[in-house]
């Protein structure tokens, strides 16, 4: 290698490594801001001034909400990004998240926050957008590693957001946590807007024709050359089993913890633990994924977290329930950090968008599911009902990972799958 290679190689890997420390703080600060509300999000509703006997079928419409809009615009948003630039995608995500999340603190009906929620998830979908990022300009021999950094910072903000975000609620009132989510969201858009350097230069073919025949074409070429269907399928029902007890946990926690004042606070350490220890698993999995390991370190993973969940249903205190909840964040660290290093290595050349906005689809998609499905289990049986449910989800998750290669191969782009074909 010449000198001058050397030092385009060199820029090269500093330009990279740069945008991921940027995205990595600027998607820090989203998602604390993000966390922050959502633990609050059940007292807020009661605030609002539904009734007691409603309030977990609300919070289970509200947190649905969001996911079910964000689940039909991923695929819009990545294939765009694959054809204009994924960091205009995050800036769009941040700058419209920070607007639709401050209006929210001022909704004066739960409709009206149902409502806000849904235009939350068309616009916003800041970790898809951050994750096409970096996968795009990351060599593909360091992908898992990197995406298991960026999973350290997604649950940096989610171990710290809702503490964050409970004390304020307990302090200001729970309106002032949204206007905070909406601050933290600003500085991240300008983060992302001056730090990160992008020289974007779409995929043959990516301009031609309208988004819909690019989306049908781009669709088709990732689902069907790969088993990314299978890695999206399991993400999804992984989703599920976790999302499922969104609506009840913190109707758990009120009775775990009679009479106490700081149920925020107390909410929000619950989902604390969970992060810090997802902060911790994420990078170590990620790691080992790299290192040709990846279905047995996702199938272990799903596991774990389908026993912690069991055994939240059964915790008798709240201390206990800190305790499952801390090894769910293991579990669950392991499984988002080894799946986004599969459809990071799964995604054609140039299409890294698309395929994390299909990974985005059934992220919110199992947020749709996943809390509907569990207001609706605990409605019918009982509050704990939907972490056994939960748990039974992610086991037989963990079971289909067999079907899983162990280390992951790129699917073809178009044009090299034309090259392959005879004649």
């Amino acid at each position: 290698m010449t000198r001058q290679e050397r030092k385009v190689s060199g820029a090269a890997d500093h330009t990279w490594k740069r945008n991921l420390r940027v995205v990595w703080l600027a998607e820090l600060l989203a998602i604390m801001g993000f966390a922050s509300t959502f633990p609050i999000y059940a007292y807020y509703i009661q605030s609002l001034g539904v009734a007691n006997n409603l309030v977990a079928r609300w919070s289970g419409i509200v947190i649905a909400a969001s996911s079910l809009t964000m689940g039909i615009m991923g695929p819009i948003w990545g294939s765009l990004g694959d054809r204009y630039g994924r960091k205009v995608m995050v800036i769009r995500a941040m700058f419209g998240g920070a607007v639709i999340i401050g209006l929210q603190g001022a909704a004066q009906s739960v409709e009206q926050f149902a409502l806000l929620r849904l235009i939350q998830g068309a616009l916003t979908g800041t970790v898809t957008a951050a994750t096409a990022l970096v996968a795009s300009n990351t060599p593909r021999e360091h992908l898992g590693a990197t995406l298991g950094r960026l999973q350290l910072a997604i649950f940096l903000g989610q171990a710290f957001g809702p503490i964050t975000g409970g004390l304020v609620a307990d302090t200001l009132g729970y309106r002032a946590t949204f206007w905070l989510t909406s601050v933290y969201l600003l500085v991240a858009g300008t983060l992302i807007l001056v730090g990160v350097k992008e020289d974007f230069v779409p995929a043959p073919g990516a301009m031609e024709g309208t988004i819909w025949q690019r989306m049908h074409r781009d669709l088709r070429m990732i689902l069907t050359g790969s088993l990314l269907g299978l890695v999206l399928g399991l993400r999804f029902a992984l989703r599920v089993g976790l999302r499922m007890s969104s609506p009840t946990m913190p109707l758990i926690v009120q009775e775990l913890m009679p009479g106490t004042t700081f149920l925020g606070s107390a909410s929000g350490l619950l989902t604390t633990v969970s992060g810090v220890s997802s902060a911790i698993a994420a990078p170590f999995f990620g790691r080992r994924a790299d290192r040709g390991n990846a279905r047995n370190t996702l199938m272990g993973c799903a596991f774990v977290a389908a026993l912690a969940m069991i055994g939240q249903a059964l915790a008798p205190t709240y201390g206990f329930l800190l305790l499952a909840q801390s090894m769910l964040g293991v579990g669950i660290g392991g499984t988002l950090a080894v799946i986004s290093a599969y459809v990071g290595r799964m995604a054609p050349t140039g299409k890294a968008g698309t395929a994390f906005g299909l990974d985005a689809m059934a992220v919110a998609l199992s947020g749709t599911v996943g809390p509907a499905l569990g207001g609706w289990v605990s409605d019918t049986l009982d509050r704990r009902a939907p972490l056994y449910a939960g748990g039974i989800t992610m086991a037989l998750a963990g079971l289909a990972v067999l079907r899983l290669p162990n280390e992951a191969k790129a699917t073809p782009s178009e044009s090299e799958a034309d090259q392959a074909r005879p004649g």
